[in-house]
Order: C-alpha cells, then sequence, then structure tokens
C-alpha cells in the first residue's frame, strides 16, 4: 500500500504529459513545427537558393470609386489586393495533420513583397489592414487585404462636364528587382464583380497591364503591375443644375431686344443677366483645378455667354441712342431710310408704322412744308396763345365790319369769310388755306366803303394771317420734328428685331456646336480608341 502511494506522484506526471500531447491541436503542432523548429525569418526572402527569384502573383478586385477629387487630381478607390506566392521553407504533409491543407496566419509572420502603389497621393504609411495570411501545404500563400487607396490622377478638362479620365495604379516592388521578386498580373482586367456604381462617374474600362522598366539609378529591371481605369462623368447634374441655367440666361439676354425701348427695363435686364453669368463663372471654378494647360468646355461656353452678354449691353444702349435720338439731329440719311427701313424692315418683318409709310419711298424725301399736317399734343401752352390771339384779331376785324355795314347799309364780304376751313380746338388744330386768303384784297364787288377805311380793316386782317401763317409754320416745324424723332424710332425698332434674330441665331448655333457636336465627337473618338 505504501509503495503504491509513494509512486502515485510519478504516474500522475506520466499521465499528465501523455494526455496532454494527445489534446494539441494540429494547427498549433505545425505551426511549431514551422517557426519554432526551423527558426524561420520574416525578412528573408522565401527561396533556399538566392539566384532564384519569388514570382508573386498580383491580383485586383474593384470594389467601388469613392471620389474623384478634380481640384486636387486625387482618385479615392476601395480594392482588395490579391497577392500569391510561394514560400519554400513552408510545407508539410497534410496526412500527417489529419488533412490540414490550409492554416490562416497573422500576416506579420510571414515574409511579405514589399507591394507599395507607385502614384500614391497619401502618406507612406502602411495602407494594409492587418488581416490573416492563408498558408497552403506546398507552401502557397494568399493574402487578400482590403485597401483603401488614394491615388494621383492627370485630370484632363477639356471636355468637362462631358470629360472621361484615365487614372493609373501603378504597383511594383519598391526594393526588389526582377531578379529577385517578379511581380506578374494575375488577370487581364480588373475584377469587377463586387463593384458597387458611382453616382457621378461611369467605369467603362479597367485593364491591368505589366511592364518593365529600368530605372536610370539601376541597371536592374523591375517590373510593375498598372491598373488603367477609364471613367466618364455622368451629366445630369450638371446638365440641370448649370448647362441649362446658362442656356435660359443666354435666352434671356436675346430677348431685351424684344422689349420695348420705352419700357425703361433693357439695360437692367442685359446686366443683370451679366451678373449672373459671373457667378456661374466662379461656380465651375471652384471644383475644377486651378491649372492652365486646359480650358474646360463649359468654361468656353460660359466666356461665349458673357461675351455674348457685354456685346448685347452696347448695342442695347446704341438702340437706345437711335430710339431717344433728338429732334435737333439731322433727318435720317437715304440710305438708312432705303436699306434699313424699307429692305431690312421686310427681312425682320418689322412693319412701318403707316403714317410716315409714304416717306420711305426710295429716292423721295418730302421736306416738311409738302407733309400733310399731323396730329400734335405738344407745346400746348404756345398754341393756345396763337389761337387766343387769332380769336382776338377776329373779333376786331368783326367789329369793323360791323361800323361799315352800320354806316353805308350795305354787307361787305369779310376777308374771314374768304378764309375756309379755319378750325380752332386745344387739342387739334387744322388750318388749310386758299390762295385767295394768303392777300388781305377784297373781291371786286365789295363796297367802297370799306376801303374808305382801309387802314384799320386791313390791318386787323393782315394780323390775322400773319398769326396765322406763324401758327401753321410752327406746326410745320412741330410736325417735321416728330417725323425725325419717329423716323428714328422706327430706325431703332428694325435694327432692335435684327439684332434680336442675329442673336437668337447665335446663341442657338453656339450651344450645339459646343455643347452637342464636340462632346459628341469626343465621345465617338474616345470609343474608338
Amino acid at each position: 500500500m505504501c509503495t503504491v502511494m509513494s509512486h502515485s506522484p510519478i504516474m500522475f506526471l506520466i499521465l499528465s504529459t501523455v494526455l496532454s500531447t494527445d489534446v494539441i491541436p494540429d494547427e498549433q503542432k505545425l505551426l511549431n513545427k514551422l517557426f519554432n523548429e526551423q527558426a524561420y525569418d520574416n525578412s528573408v526572402r522565401p527561396v533556399y537558393n538566392s539566384s532564384h527569384n519569388v514570382e508573386v502573383i498580383f491580383g485586383f478586385t474593384l470594389i467601388q470609386i469613392m471620389d474623384m477629387d478634380e481640384k486636387n487630381q486625387i482618385l479615392t478607390t476601395n480594392a482588395w489586393l490579391d497577392l500569391a506566392w510561394k514560400d519554400e521553407r513552408i510545407h508539410w504533409d497534410k496526412d500527417k495533420y489529419n488533412g490540414l491543407e490550409v492554416i490562416r496566419l497573422p500576416a506579420k509572420k510571414l515574409w511579405l513583397p514589399d507591394v507599395v502603389l507607385y502614384n500614391n497621393a497619401d502618406d507612406y504609411t502602411d495602407p494594409f489592414m492587418s488581416i490573416n495570411a492563408m498558408v497552403s501545404h506546398d507552401g502557397t500563400i494568399s493574402w487578400p487585404p482590403p485597401v483603401r487607396f488614394r491615388s494621383s490622377c492627370k485630370v484632363v478638362i477639356t471636355f468637362f462636364p462631358f470629360d472621361s479620365q484615365e487614372c493609373e495604379m501603378k504597383f511594383g516592388s519598391w526594393t526588389y528587382d526582377k531578379a529577385q521578386v517578379d511581380l506578374i498580373n494575375k488577370t487581364a482586367e480588373v475584377d469587377v464583380s463586387a463593384y458597387y456604381t458611382n453616382g457621378e462617374w461611369m467605369l467603362t474600362s479597367y485593364k491591368i497591364v505589366r511592364n518593365e522598366i529600368v530605372y536610370p539609378i539601376s541597371d536592374a529591371i523591375y517590373p510593375d503591375v498598372t491598373i488603367k481605369l477609364r471613367i466618364r462623368r455622368r451629366i445630369l447634374y450638371y446638365v440641370l443644375n448649370i448647362l441649362f441655367p446658362c442656356f435660359w440666361l443666354n435666352i434671356l439676354s436675346v430677348l431685351t431686344f424684344c422689349l420695348p425701348p420705352d419700357a425703361g427695363e433693357k439695360i437692367t435686364l442685359s446686366i443683370t443677366v451679366l451678373l449672373s453669368y459671373s457667378v456661374f463663372m466662379l461656380l465651375v471654378a471652384e471644383s475644377m483645378p486651378p491649372t492652365s494647360e486646359f480650358v474646360p468646355l463649359i468654361g468656353i461656353y460660359l466666356t461665349v455667354s458673357m461675351a455674348t452678354a457685354s456685346v448685347s449691353v452696347i448695342l442695347t444702349v446704341l438702340v437706345l441712342k437711335l430710339h431717344h435720338c433728338s429732334p435737333h439731329q439731322r433727318p435720317i440719311p437715304r440710305w438708312v431710310r432705303r436699306y434699313v427701313l424699307s429692305s431690312l424692315g421686310r427681312y425682320v418683318r418689322c412693319s412701318i408704322i403707316p403714317h410716315f409709310r409714304k416717306y420711305f419711298r426710295p429716292g423721295k424725301y418730302l421736306e416738311p412744308s409738302e407733309q400733310s399736317l399731323a396730329n400734335t399734343t405738344d407745346n400746348d401752352d404756345t398754341q393756345n396763345q396763337f389761337v387766343k390771339k387769332i380769336e382776338s384779331l377776329i373779333r376786331e376785324h368783326e367789329s369793323v365790319c360791323d361800323d361799315v355795314n352800320r354806316n353805308t347799309g350795305t354787307q361787305p364780304k369779310l376777308v374771314i369769310n374768304k378764309m375756309s376751313g379755319i378750325h380752332v380746338n386745344d387739342s387739334r388744330m387744322n388750318v388749310d388755306l386758299r390762295e385767295n386768303t394768303t392777300t388781305p384784297s377784297m373781291s371786286s364787288n365789295v363796297d367802297e366803303e370799306l376801303f374808305t377805311k382801309p387802314d384799320k380793316s386791313q390791318k386787323s386782317s393782315e394780323k390775322i394771317l400773319e398769326y396765322l401763317k406763324m401758327l401753321v409754320a410752327k406746326n410745320d416745324e412741330r410736325d417735321a420734328e416728330g417725323d425725325i424723332i419717329n423716323e428714328w424710332k422706327q430706325v431703332a425698332l428694325v435694327v432692335d428685331r435684327m439684332l434680336f434674330w442675329i442673336f437668337l441665331a447665335s446663341t442657338i448655333f453656339s450651344s450645339i456646336i459646343i455643347l452637342v457636336i464636340v462632346p459628341a465627337t469626343h465621345y465617338s473618338e474616345r470609343e474608338g480608341i
């Protein structure tokens, strides 16, 4: 009994050792064999013969295009890398480990190829997530880290917002040349099976190209794998928020020529449209890189539109100058009347006022003395003064004739009665003087008594005729001035209508060229590449 008790601690230790050996996991035993017994060093290339290189298979799966920063020229993408190589120091017989073929190990325990993004726009800290690597029993290692890349991309904004961008992501070993590490692309195209579409950019091409480059600092060959992405901008946002408003501003700029000059809003509308273009130019400039290499298409369109609006302001001032031409200006030249009012007026569908139509006959210009009297309401005070003087003289003349009648008992034919057609009105005065009223002489059968007092009667008649002539001359002068003013207004109207059609045609033509034909040509050329 004592003998059994004395040997029990020894038996316990033996049984514990046996049991503990039996419960060690296969992976742990394998790790102990691979890393402890062989003294694995992750800083040494995984080849026994140093003259052999390590072939690294490079795969790339694009997940999402996060952002394209045109101002800083940076492309941000989410992707999965798929790096695979063979480590000659790691292998085992899977039958000895119950068929264990693949184990997952922390990547930092293994040798990793120093593959980096050459055109990295971020800092050069470790961009890879700490993720396990998958190790096969034949020594093949697969490491698929998910990464967010920020790569430099040369942005060509010539056709913005109808542009397509080509961005490259160049991967390669930072320190090993081809004799030590050879980088080989897994496929000829990027894997887009898990790709999420971007709301601003459309992915149109995705290729993988392998290059071998000899850099000036060394004669060795350095292989790299370049991801070539071609993306096209979705234009709906820019069409609705920039192009359509600019187009309608162009239409408003054209419509300034439809406003009547008397409205007083032509210049206001033109300048408002011009200021609106300045606001749009600032909006576009904020999203564009500050470069002088390229001029965006929308910038050209806005510049053309702004130039059109500026010219429209200048021409609107000219039209207003013609419309408000002073009556003291000389009459419009004959060639203006012939080519602008007559010929051009028909082409632009601008009819001439009927009252002035007879003055626009080619080669014929009627002087104011030959023109019929027109209605006028100008200078009413001056006209009323003439009317009052004429009425006073008529009353004086009638009193003289009455005196003659009482003394002779005869009825003289008054000079005033010979002046048929005198109409006096505050708003209208039409005077038609016969030839026989241009002289104060009487008819042959006027009583001789009338001539016995010729001084007073003839004097009053002469005064009446004098004031009538002055009134007619004043009306003729006003009519002539009014005709000149109205002719210049007609010229302004025809020029306004002509400019409307010219600017409308130029606006439509420039919009079609810049916004339709040029982008369509650009797209067809890009598709042919």
